[in-house]
C-alpha cells in the first residue's frame, strides 16, 4: 500500500510526532478537526490535510490509524454513523494504536469485519521520545498479510513486533505497562524509605542508575517526575492498570502484584515532586 492515504486520528503527545514521521516518509495523511489546533497547523506545513470529521477521514483513507486516549474517545471517532468505520470501504485497514483491553479490540475488530474492514491492534511502546525519533516498538496483532500491507507506513514510526491474532498487541502492551508502572510504584515507595533513613533521594537514584535493577523508568525518572508530566501520567497509569486487571479477570489470572499496583492511590502522587 505504498500509495495509500493514511487517516490519522489523535494528535496528542504521541500522535503528533507519529503522524509527522509518516508524512516525512512520503505518505499522504489526512486528519479531522481537532481541539489541538497547534498540532494540525504544525503538521499542515509538512502536508497534513485537514477534514471536517472522522467520517470524512474514513471516506478518504485506505488505512485509518486511531490513537486517542480511551475507549470513550475511540468509540466516538470510530463507531456510529459519524464515525470513521461507517465511511470506510471493504478491504480498508483500521489500526488501533490506543491501549485497550484485548476483548475491546476483538469486539471492535468483529464489528469492523462485518463491514469488510480489516483490523490490526497495534499499541506502541517507547514514549514521546520514541515517537519523535521513530524508534517505537509497534506491538501488532491481526492478519500477518495486513501487517505486511501496512509495513511501509508502520516502519516510519518504529519497529514492528508481530504477535499473532487481534488482541495480542494489547496483551503485550498491558503486560509491558504493568511491569513499568509496578516499577514506578516501587521507586516512589523506596525514595520515601531512603529519605526517612536520612539519605538524599537523588543519591539513591544515582545508585539505581548503575545497579542491577535500573530500567527505562529509573533512567527517565527526572523526565517523567515533573509537574507538567506526572499528573497526566497518573491518569494513564490508573486507566491502563484498570484495563490489565479487567483483562486478567476475563481469563482468571491472579496477578496479585499488579492488583496491588492498581489499588494504589495514584492521584495522591500528583501532589509531591522532589
Amino acid at each position: 500500500m505504498s500509495s495509500s492515504t493514511i487517516g490519522f486520528i489523535g494528535l496528542g503527545e504521541m500522535g503528533k510526532p507519529m503522524a509527522g514521521r509518516i508524512l516525512e516518509g512520503g505518505h499522504a495523511v489526512v486528519r479531522c478537526a481537532n481541539r489541538r489546533r497547534e498540532a494540525i497547523e504544525a503538521l499542515a506545513a509538512k502536508g497534513l490535510v485537514e477534514l471536517a470529521n472522522p467520517n470524512e477521514v474514513g471516506a478518504k483513507s485506505d488505512i485509518v490509524i486511531s490513537i486517542v486516549t480511551d475507549v470513550s474517545q475511540t468509540d466516538t471517532v470510530l463507531r456510529g454513523p459519524q464515525g470513521a468505520m461507517a465511511a470506510m470501504s471493504a478491504g480498508d485497514i483500521l489500526i488501533l494504536m490506543s491501549t485497550h483491553t484485548p476483548d475491546y479490540s476483538r469486539d471492535l475488530a468483529k464489528e469492523a469485519d462485518d463491514l469488510g474492514i480489516i483490523t490490526l491492534d497495534c499499541p506502541v511502546s517507547g514514549g514521546a521520545t520514541g515517537a519523535q525519533q521513530g524508534t517505537l516498538a509497534l506491538l501488532a496483532g491481526g492478519l500477518e498479510e495486513a501487517v505486511e500491507k501496512c509495513r511501509a507506513v508502520l516502519e516510519c514510526m518504529g519497529s514492528i513486533i508481530y504477535l499473532g491474532d487481534v488482541g495480542m498487541g494489547q496483551v503485550a502492551k498491558l503486560a509491558n505497562n504493568a511491569i513499568a508502572f509496578g516499577h514506578a510504584a516501587l521507586i516512589w515507595e523506596i525514595r520515601d524509605f531512603v529519605k526517612v533513613q536520612g539519605m538524599e533521594a537523588e543519591a539513591f537514584m544515582e545508585v539505581l542508575s548503575v545497579s542491577t535493577v535500573r530500567s527505562f523508568v529509573s533512567e527517565n525518572w527526572q523526565v517523567i517526575n515533573q509537574p507538567d508530566v506526572w499528573p497526566h501520567m497518573t491518569e494513564l497509569i490508573a486507566k491502563d492498570l484498570e484495563q490489565v486487571v479487567a483483562a486478567a479477570d476475563d481469563v482468571g489470572a491472579p496477578m496479585p502484584m499488579t492488583r496491588t499496583s492498581q489499588a494504589l492511590d495514584w492521584a495522591s502522587t500528583k501532589d509531591g515532586f522532589d
